[in-house]
């Protein structure tokens, strides 16, 4: 009972994971798809700028106002990536060794369960050669009480 209960929490522990694993999933393909959208629109502001050299140098302001949208979208992108890290490195050093021992602590239980196995059947050979050998004994004894009695 006590092998299944820890079998359980294991089963337990990893399905936790495994949902983690799923959120984690989700907000990357999040950050990925914001990721995708400022990389169109920074495109599009390059393609604007080579477009519109010459009116962008005699309009100073305009260019002033696509150089802070610049900024802000190279500010969102750092912090994306910031972002992209600090969970790429949370999982590389948090979740991936807790799997990693989770897996080894099943196939550490699946060898102890067959270490086992083998010592509980090398012990009911012996048991059985015991039982074998006692109930041997007592017919041969029962047998000899019953001749004492017809001797007498």
């Amino acid at each position: 009972m006590r092998m299944e209960e820890i079998l359980q929490q294991l089963l337990q522990g990893m399905e936790e994971i495994k949902k983690t694993l799923q959120q984690h999933t989700e907000i990357l393909q999040q950050h990925t798809e914001t990721l995708q959208q400022h990389t169109e629109t920074l495109q599009q502001h390059t393609e604007i700028l080579q477009q519109h050299t010459e009116i962008l140098q005699q309009h100073t302001e305009i260019l002033q106002q696509h150089t802070e949208t610049l900024n802000q979208h190279s500010k969102q992108l750092d912090y994306l990536q910031q972002r992209q890290i600090r969970i790429e490195n949370r999982l590389d050093n948090e979740l991936l060794p807790k799997i990693n021992v989770l897996f080894d602590a099943f196939e550490l239980r699946g060898d102890e369960i067959a270490q086992l196995r083998k010592h509980l059947d090398e012990r009911l050979d012996v048991i059985t050669l015991d039982i074998n050998y006692l109930l041997g004994k007592t017919a041969r004894q029962e047998t000899a009480l019953m001749e004492l009695r017809k001797a007498r």
